[in-house]
Order: C-alpha cells, then structure tokens, then sequence
C-alpha cells in the first residue's frame, strides 16, 4: 500500500471550506451552505483526516525502524566510528525528532561503549538483540494499528522502508543480525494480519 499524499478531490472540499462565508441573509442560501459543510466535512473525516493519520503513523514507523537498524548496524563498527555516522544516528536526542531515548534506550551513549558493552547490547538478551529489537518495533506497528489491517500494512510497509533507509545509512550493507532482526519483526506483524484475515503473501519482503 501506498499513500502519498492527500486525495486531490478531498483537499478540493478543504480548500472550499476555507473561503470566506458568503454575506448572504437568506436562510435557504445558509441552509444549503451549511449541508455543503457537513457533506465536504463528512469526506474529509472519511478519507483524508485518515490518510494523512496513517501516512504519519508509516513515517514515525520509518523514523524508528532506521534508527533502530542504523544502531545495530553501528555496533558492531564501534572501533573505527565509521567517519561520523555515529553523531546522526547514535544521538540520544536525535534533532530529527527521534533518537534513542524515543526508543526506550537510556544507557551509555553508544560511542562511548566498550567494546565489552557493544557486544552485550546485540547479544541475544541485548536491548540491541535480535528478539528485543524486533519484539520493540513489531509491537510498536501492532499496538498503534490494533485491528486495523490497513494501518498494519501501512506499518510493515514502514518497517520496510527504515531498514532500506539505514542500509544507505552504512553504504548499502547491515549485518546479518539487522536482517534476522527485520524476519522476525515482518514474522509478528504478518502473524497479526493472518489472525484478522487478512492476506500476507503480497506483503511478503
């Protein structure tokens, strides 16, 4: 699924419900006006207000997912720093409006870890593990979605994008944990589309 923007037809009734009241003192004129309101309003609650809902609920998806693999992907670097990713995606308070701590992690900043502390991050209990950082982010597209299958695809479609989005981030490439992390974490929200019916083979990776 893909959303982009706002449906053009929709953002047409929000613009006419900007303008400027007609200085009318007929009460049929206001009647009529006022059902024009209400039709345009029911539109947009309907359909934009929900797009727009999802497509934010996708990019703060997106924005955690990559900061979570762009983590992973960074620890096991830890000794050459890899010329400064580090301070765009490491940051405890990121300036993009996500970083650790908006995750859960208030440990130790991460470039500053041993290489002791690194390994113990992305070990199996690690907070950088595989099973805690897929269980993290697939129970963050679950709980916002609920039972609404499109925003758990929209969700997974964010996943998705995140972890492309931190692969840039390292040239291209993570490591093998970062794609057993990204299989477990498609794995839960796919075992939640498949018990509301809902069909998982076109979401597949």
């Amino acid at each position: 699924m893909e959303i982009t923007s706002l449906n053009n037809n929709n953002t047409k009734d929000l613009q006419n419900l900007t303008k400027p009241m007609p200085d009318n003192n007929n009460a049929g004129d206001s009647s009529s006006l006022n059902e024009q309101i209400q039709k345009s309003a029911s539109k947009l609650d309907a359909k934009s207000i929900m797009n727009n809902y999802v497509l934010e609920f996708q990019m703060t998806i997106v924005t955690q997912t990559s900061v979570s693999f762009g983590t992973q992907g960074g620890i096991p670097n830890i000794s050459n720093n890899l010329n400064g990713v580090f301070n765009q995606i490491f940051n405890q308070n990121s300036s993009n409006g996500m970083g650790l701590i908006d995750i859960g992690y208030n440990g130790k900043p991460i470039n500053q870890l041993t290489q002791k502390e690194a390994q113990d991050l992305i070990s199996e209990d690690g907070f950088f593990g595989v099973k805690n950082t897929s269980n993290r982010i697939a129970d963050f597209v679950i709980a916002g979605a609920g039972d609404d299958v499109e925003k758990l695809k929209s969700g997974r479609e964010g996943i998705l994008k995140g972890y492309e989005m931190a692969k840039k981030s390292f040239g291209g490439e993570l490591p093998d944990i970062s794609k057993e992390t990204l299989d477990k974490a498609l794995e839960k929200v796919d075992k939640k589309l498949a018990e509301l019916g809902a069909s998982v083979l076109d979401q597949k990776a």
